[in-house]
């Protein structure tokens, strides 16, 4: 299901083509929507389609009606969602542009990995608006609205409802395929049930909100069908992310369970076009829940918030092309500085508080320095949780956190006993806790991560 309403998000995008004003560009248009249906279909991008339906284009009372018969949309994985009918309504603007309204009036029919179907999904409400570039390859604005969406299952398959789901596309500008503006998506009250019963996901609210400036939009949709990250430094000049979620439920197959209560954060990034790009991350949360055997409930943040900012960032780290010999020395050599302003990870049993500021430089070592602040409570659970959750594996880093904690001055106050420490490293990698020298043990310890 929930690789269905992937499939449904992309299927009006996948329609986006010029219009004429005449029976001959009527013509043209229909050819111009085969032949970018061709291309996706033997594209075989991450999502693409999986037939070339035929297409009809014909003139009405100044504006250009499209009907598409047996769109099917397919996964690289086998899972495929097919509209029975496609139609809608394509008007030209002044310059050259295209508005378009879609419609999906029969439905979807959901289909799994193994080719068999798995239901239909009924649209109790849509409205799908787009205005596309002249040449049918760029998107300009969106407003896809959807709502009492349901899931009626095939024998043996679960079910699903979603009350609504809105995404909307702004341009402040767009010119040579490179666009500026804002994005937003909301999501409310998706529910998604096993043939069981039981809930296998749910979320009571998702509100998404960004924007980039200088994307690239083909590069763009690129990244999107393939997933090739290889080009994500050239894509834009700036972007931000805004997340806000609430009510959030999963059980997967192997009956591990998440749960969250509520989540709030902007990732905001910059000078992505230059040789050296800068971040900003501010992150909180609370209720988080995971039950399964990967992890001790000692290293699980229960409550949790970050505020971290980078700059000097090589921009590697976007494409994820990570170095043979690690990050390191990579962001020593961009002269990369991060700055922790707040870091604060929480659970029953354990409290990490900290903050510090450090710059990365080849003239050491380690390859960083700088100085933090750190209080820990509960650094026996967080002993037992590494052994917990790694076994054999967290020995090595057991023993340096035993070692970290005998050099921790004691203070006691509303969380208990704490174990504070002060942590400075020279610029020449020398490393001193609460001015004892453990250079060693801070070797050892990045050794081990």
């Amino acid at each position: 299901m929930r690789k269905a309403l992937l499939l449904l998000a992309t299927l009006a995008l996948t329609l986006a083509a010029p219009a004429g004003a005449s029976p001959e560009q009527a013509a043209a248009l229909k050819d111009m929507l085969s032949r970018r249906l061709a291309e996706s279909a033997i594209s075989r991008d991450r999502l693409h389609v999986e037939r070339v339906p035929d297409v009809a284009v014909t003139a009405k009372a100044g504006i250009y009606h499209l009907r598409i018969p047996m769109l099917r949309l397919a996964a690289n994985d086998g899972w495929m969602v097919e509209a029975p009918l496609v139609e809608g309504d394509a008007t030209p603007r002044p310059d050259g542009s295209w508005q378009l309204k879609l419609r999906v009036p029969q439905g979807l029919t959901l289909y799994g990995g193994n080719g068999f179907r798995l239901g239909d999904i009924a649209l109790g409400r849509q409205a799908l608006n787009l205005a596309i570039s002249g040449d049918g390859r760029s998107l300009l604005s969106a407003d896809l609205d959807i709502g009492n969406v349901s899931f009626k299952p095939a024998l043996g398959a679960g079910t699903g409802s979603l009350s609504a789901l809105r995404l909307v596309l702004t341009p402040k500008a767009m010119k040579d395929g490179v666009w500026s503006g804002r994005v937003s998506l909301t999501l409310d009250a998706l529910t998604l049930k096993d043939p069981m019963g039981i809930d296998r996901l749910a979320m009571q609210r998702l509100r998404l909100e960004g924007g980039a400036d200088g994307l690239d939009m083909r590069r763009m949709g690129n990244l999107l069908a393939s997933g090739d990250r290889t080009h994500l430094d050239r894509i834009a000049r700036t972007a931000d992310l805004s997340a806000d979620i609430a009510g959030f439920r999963q059980v997967r197959d192997d009956g591990t369970r998440s749960a969250l209560e509520m989540g709030k954060g902007k990732l905001t990034l910059s000078g992505l076009s230059s040789a050296k790009a800068a971040l900003s991350l501010d992150w909180t949360h609370e209720g988080l829940n995971h039950t399964g055997n990967r992890l001790s409930p000692d290293l699980l943040p229960v409550r949790a918030s970050i505020n971290l900012t980078g700059t000097s960032l090589p921009k590697a780290l976007l494409t994820g092309a990570k170095p043979a010999d690690g990050w390191t020395p990579s962001l020593a050599a961009a002269g990369s500085a991060i700055k922790l302003s707040k870091l604060t990870l929480w659970n029953p049993n354990v409290t990490i508080l900290g903050q510090g500021d450090f710059r990365f430089s080849p003239g050491n070592t380690s390859g960083v320095a700088g100085n933090a602040a750190l209080s820990l409570r509960g650094v026996d659970k967080i002993i037992t949780g590494i052994n917990q959750s790694m076994g054999a594996k967290g020995a090595a880093l057991s023993i340096g956190l035993y070692a970290l904690q005998g050099l921790g001055r004691l203070e006691s106050g509303p969380m208990g006993t704490t174990h504070q420490y002060t942590l400075a490293i020279t610029p020449q990698g020398q490393v001193t806790l609460n001015g004892t020298d453990a250079t060693s043990l801070f070797r050892g310890l990045v050794a081990v991560n």
